[in-house]
């Protein structure tokens, strides 16, 4: 889905699109490796990351990382405008959203790495929202925006009803675009959910670009290319097998990673029957979320989702909401802050209360450390 492209940009943007979409069609075999796209892509979709001597923001995300096919040549494209230098940055903001593992962070760290080039790493900021806008309120009085050039921000659905936190926000936003700033932000799938009017006119006047999840064409190439990268020799059926029970990037290569390990330490060549041993030890590979845990932990307690993260004070209530977040912290390491945003927008010391409150009832009382670990278990697919 694309908004509202800027005229001056158009016929730029039409002729990215379509050479990269001449370059998909090319491709008939779906387990080419990954470099031969780089030899058969157009100099004008050749990513300037090859002149970086180092990408401050992860050394293998990059434009021409991207696996790209037909359904998602034109957020590539979009990339490649964002990151030209520019008097005024076109596409501003440029707005990705999609579901888990469709390529959002891979695009918001490439394009990050691409603008050092140009502007430095001083003048990029890469985090997430929450990271964004600590930075900003510890700003002095009177200062309207801090020093960088370029802003990529992850995770914009922790501001989803939080409508405080958005107002916060708009400000930003208005004076990064007032002062010409390239903003280019990730929400998850379905993002006008809870985005209020205001911050949503100004999110549509640049470009919103929906991610499609991997299909098996990109994920068979994705498997290739890591096994390439690993030095791991498996058939086309073997990746075939993989990109069909991993649907999840950041697993697949979790997988992949295991099969890695698992050669170096048999020291032979992989079989099928030792790929079949791996998927079965990895379990559940769906990508376990905070959204995950909370509703388990509101199944448990029989208790309404939307109450978990709400604001009542309701006993039972306080305590299945302080469970959740001692499970978040504890099974995915998710951060205070985070942790708070997701929780109605309470404060730091609110989720540490929480944690510790947790942590003292598994010590004091005689049947908590049993109930814990079963929502443990219940949470956390790998501890079944």
């Amino acid at each position: 889905m694309l908004k509202r492209i800027p005229v001056k940009d158009a016929l730029c943007v039409h002729h990215l699109q379509r050479d990269a979409e001449d370059v998909c069609r090319s491709r008939h075999d779906p387990l080419c490796h990954i470099s031969r796209l780089q030899h058969a892509t157009p100099a004008v979709l050749r990513s300037s990351s090859k002149m970086l001597i180092h990408k401050p923001f992860g050394e293998n995300f990059s434009l021409e990382n991207f696996i790209i096919n037909k359904k998602n040549a034109s957020s590539l494209a979009f990339a490649h405008t964002a990151t030209r230098r520019q008097q005024e940055p076109s596409c501003n903001p440029l707005v990705y959203y999609g579901k888990s593992g469709s390529g959002k962070t891979h695009l918001l760290r490439a394009i990050a790495n691409e603008l050092t080039c140009i502007y430095g790493y001083p003048s990029i900021f890469y985090g997430n929202i929450v990271k964004l806008l600590q930075e900003y309120e510890q700003l002095p009085s009177g200062s309207s925006i801090n020093g960088y050039q370029v802003y990529c921000v992850d995770d914009m659905h922790l501001t989803a009803n939080n409508f405080p936190l958005q107002k916060t926000f708009i400000v930003f936003l208005d004076a990064c675009l007032y002062e010409k700033k390239q903003f280019v932000c990730a929400f998850s799938d379905n993002f006008r959910k809870g985005i209020s009017e205001s911050l949503l006119s100004r999110l549509e006047r640049g470009c919103i670009v929906q991610l499609k999840s991997p299909d098996i064409d990109v994920r068979m190439r994705f498997a290739q290319a890591q096994c390439l990268l690993h030095d791991i020799k498996i058939s086309r059926e073997h990746v075939l097998l993989l990109a069909q029970r991993c649907e999840h990037l950041r697993y697949l290569a979790d997988v992949l990673l295991k099969i890695a390990a698992y050669k170096k330490r048999m020291q032979r060549e992989i079989a099928k029957q030792d790929i079949e041993k791996i998927l079965r030890n990895a379990g559940d590979l769906s990508p376990m979320t905070p959204q995950d845990i909370i509703r388990r932990v509101a199944e448990y307690f029989s208790l309404p989702l939307e109450e978990m993260t709400g604001s009542k004070r309701k006993h039972t209530l306080i305590f299945a909401r302080q469970t959740a977040i001692y499970l978040c912290r504890e099974i995915l390491g998710t951060s205070y802050p985070v942790l708070g945003q997701i929780f109605g927008g309470k404060n730091h010391s609110t989720i540490i209360y929480s944690i510790k409150k947790i942590e003292k009832y598994i010590i004091t009382h005689k049947n908590m450390h049993t109930e814990i670990t079963k929502l443990k278990n219940i949470c956390d697919p790998n501890n079944n």
